[in-house]
């Protein structure tokens, strides 16, 4: 893999550590706007780690595709002969142009625009024009397919990628305890998981790890950013949501968990809008739940938000919200592209899929009240820091230091904390470190 990477100057692990001091809640200005420790970032954390790519609903039929990234290095998602996933990168062999310029579609080969060599599904090199006269037999086509990406898993229909061919297994890297929430989602729909529209895409000027950490619990937040929605009464009153944050191995965190029956109940309140009709979806999706999971996660029902170290990020809130996805595609130090995918329950009744649908346009898509507040945010630190005083400065992540995983709710796995902490920063940041001071 060294060959694909670009040549930057190579950060010390003295000179990384006085950046990140997780026990002590510190993180410098640096960390978002330098570009050598970006250089280090997509080798040492995008080339080992998993990355999410997409949904299997993306691609159901063989030949079926889509693009996506991992870091900056652009893949194809593709659906083989064998029904098998492969993931390439989509770069052809001869002068690495894309073969790939279309976000997604149905073909039976990749061709590059530029010379017109042919690829396979799995990346095999088909056809090379005049490939008798002009290479004289001398090109041995079989060592000249699309590159591979080597580790290639699924976790309920959700698709991850690694290129680290010693990763460990996908569900240890995800943790039992994480998915044991965001299970709720991925099994609670009647009828399966579907992608709802295209993927949203757009690009803020910002530092990828900024998205990245407050989805993964930054609860203190809302009240502030989000202040508005509350002030008109789009939202019921914050403590009325949620209860608790958690984090997780591998730098995996997530926020707004209730507390048990919370958000079953206020679920059955908002169907009321949709009458017995409503009602009756709350019960069964709960009640999948009971047959199909635990009693305990029954009784959480609905959640927040969450992350997916490095880059992917989840909201569901309840069984009336689609499960927005989110990925943050770093684009340089101070750029981010974001891809939203929408997922919802393909059995749903009609007019609950398109309430679904229309609240994620409204809260979380690029158009909506939340999203926009964020990506404000994000870009006006971004700013900030680009300053020589203000970037060589320190941010504070100290909230609740001493304090990491104390508390315990019955049942409920992860390292639990109150509503209002930066232990999952801390967490992000401790992940963050481990893996940018790798030998």
């Amino acid at each position: 893999m060294a060959t694909l990477l670009k040549d930057s100057r190579r950060l010390g692990e003295d000179e990384i550590r006085r950046l990140v001091d997780p026990d002590r809640g510190i993180v410098s200005g640096r960390v978002f706007t330098d570009p050598d420790v970006y250089q280090l970032e997509l080798e040492r954390i995008f080339l080992k780690s998993w990355c999410f790519l997409g949904h299997e609903s993306q691609i159901r039929n063989p030949g079926d595709f889509f693009a996506s990234a991992i870091g900056e290095d652009r893949v194809i998602v593709v659906r083989g002969e064998n029904n098998e996933i492969h993931v390439l990168l989509n770069s052809c062999r001869h002068r690495g142009l894309a073969v790939c310029g279309t976000d997604r579609g149905n073909t039976s080969m990749f061709i590059c625009p530029y010379h017109g060599w042919g690829y396979a599904r799995d990346g095999s090199l088909l056809a090379v024009p005049l490939l008798r006269e002009a290479y004289h037999g001398n090109l041995d086509k079989s060592a000249m397919g699309l590159v591979r990406v080597p580790n290639v898993a699924s976790y309920k229909g959700l698709i991850f990628a690694n290129w680290d061919e010693d990763a460990m297994p996908l569900e240890q890297y995800l943790t039992p305890e994480q998915m044991w929430y965001l299970d709720l989602p991925l099994v609670g729909a009647l009828g399966g998981l579907e992608v709802i529209g295209p993927v949203m895409k757009y690009r803020i000027s910002t530092n990828w790890k900024l998205a990245s950490e407050n989805f993964a619990g930054d609860d203190y937040h809302v009240l502030t950013t989000h202040g508005s929605a509350f002030k008109i009464g789009f939202l019921p009153p914050y403590d009325m949501v949620a209860d608790y944050i958690a984090y997780f191995d591998n730098g995996h965190g997530m926020g707004d968990i209730p507390k048990p029956g919370r958000a079953l109940e206020n679920d059955l309140h908002m169907a009321q809008m949709f009458g017995p009709e409503g009602v009756e979806y709350v019960q069964a999706y709960n009640q999948r739940l009971r047959e199909h999971l635990s009693e305990r996660q029954a009784e959480i029902h609905g959640l927040g938000e969450g992350n997916i170290f490095p880059n992917m990020s989840w909201i569901k809130f309840g069984c009336f919200h689609v499960l927005g996805l989110y990925s943050w595609h770093p684009k340089g130090p101070n750029e981010l592209e974001v891809w939203q995918i929408c997922l919802f329950d393909s059995a749903a009744p009609p007019a609950i899929r398109e309430f679904a649908r229309t609240q994620m346009s409204q809260e979380n898509a690029a158009g909506g009240i939340f999203g926009p507040d964020d990506g404000e945010n994000f870009e006006r630190i971004s700013e900030a820091l680009r300053g020589k005083v203000t970037g060589g400065s320190n941010l504070h992540y100290a909230m609740g230091v001493g304090h990491d995983g104390q508390l315990e709710v019955e049942g409920l796995p992860g390292k639990l904390g109150p509503h209002f902490s930066e232990q999952n920063h801390r967490n992000f940041y401790r992940h963050w470190l481990k893996l940018m001071t790798a030998a």
